[in-house]
């Protein structure tokens, strides 16, 4: 067998049933799924978008007594260097993919529109731009899924994700789907039941239904453009998962961060980045416990010459 063709890794496992068909990759790599590229190996890891893929993965990790750890676009986490056990779902689909399962009802002045948890969430901005549709805009440009936004409330530029939405739908571990209101999430600031509950978890989300204001097209897409601008260039581009830490009430972490001169601080391959101060870039081979280290560092220099406590806006995931 040749270089080129030779296998590197365990065969995949293939399950399946009369409505879809799934693989299941033994020791996986966790990194190509995470915008910081680090993390060890998952026990198991499939990628699923639709529900049916989401229900058999579900089944398959329940008749073999496995945890469920869900990753969604890969931003906003920190995966352990050690790994994950049990099986990693990834819900993820690409625009176009997902286009076809986004409904819309007209609602005179306002629209509805339920979007797959599963669709990248700058696509959505973009395509809430080009519709017409008002408080997606700020989404433009972001990396992660329209999932990862709800379980978050991701935001940026004075809007949140819960602002817009009415509620969600989740499927629980058995692969039971269920209808739930915005409040069932309590959303505050980059706060969530979801996201408390941290991973493992048994629930999955499914859909997201918002509520928009029907605005001008032309004007939400220069908007969305201006964002997306900004974003470009005011943050870095290299391996990073966002924001880092919360802002502290009254101030911005970034900020915070650059007065206190700690911009380009590192710990072996993680670095504070000299574009913004509130992200940490993999730019030499990190690993999570460098990235760890470095956070600890930024907020043990914060807290001793501000007072200020940062706590981190990131999720760690995994054996730690």
């Amino acid at each position: 067998m040749s270089a080129r063709t030779r296998r590197t890794g365990p065969e995949p496992i293939i399950a399946e049933n009369e409505s879809a068909q799934i693989k299941i990759q033994p020791q996986a790599r966790t990194d190509l799924y995470s915008t910081f590229r680090v993390g060890g190996p998952a026990d198991f890891l499939a990628r699923v978008g639709t529900l049916e893929e989401i229900q058999l993965a579900l089944q398959w990790a329940r008749a073999s007594g496995y945890k469920l750890t869900v990753f969604g676009g890969g931003s906003n986490m920190l995966v352990s260097d050690r790994g994950i056990r049990g099986l990693v779902l990834v819900v993820r689909r690409t625009g176009k993919q997902a286009e076809g399962d986004l409904t819309i009802q007209d609602a005179g002045n306002e629209v509805v529109v339920t979007v797959p948890a599963a669709a990248p969430l700058s696509w959505f901005g973009r395509t809430a731009a080009e519709h017409g549709w008002q408080g997606m805009t700020w989404a433009v440009g972001l990396p992660g899924n329209v999932g990862g936004a709800v379980v978050n409330n991701a935001g940026a530029h004075g809007t949140e994700t819960k602002d817009g939405l009415v509620g969600v739908r989740i499927v629980d571990a058995d692969g039971n789907v269920s209808e739930h209101s915005r409040a069932w999430l309590s959303p505050e600031y980059r706060r969530t039941t979801l996201k408390v509950a941290g991973n493992p978890r048994d629930l999955i989300v499914l859909d997201a239904t918002f509520r928009f204001d029907k605005g001008d097209a032309g004007e939400l897409k220069d908007e969305a453009d201006k964002h997306a601008e900004y974003r470009h260039a005011t943050q870095p581009t290299g391996a990073c998962a966002g924001s880092i830490f919360k802002n502290p009430e009254g101030s911005y972490s970034g900020l915070v961060i650059e007065q206190a001169g700690l911009k380009g601080t590192r710990v072996g391959g993680a670095v504070v980045s000299e574009k913004h101060a509130n992200f940490i870039v993999n730019d030499d081979g990190a690993t999570a416990e460098d990235i760890v280290g470095l956070m600890a560092r930024v907020q043990a220099t914060i807290r001793e010459q501000t007072g200020i406590e940062l706590h981190p806006e990131i999720e760690r995931i995994g054996e730690w």
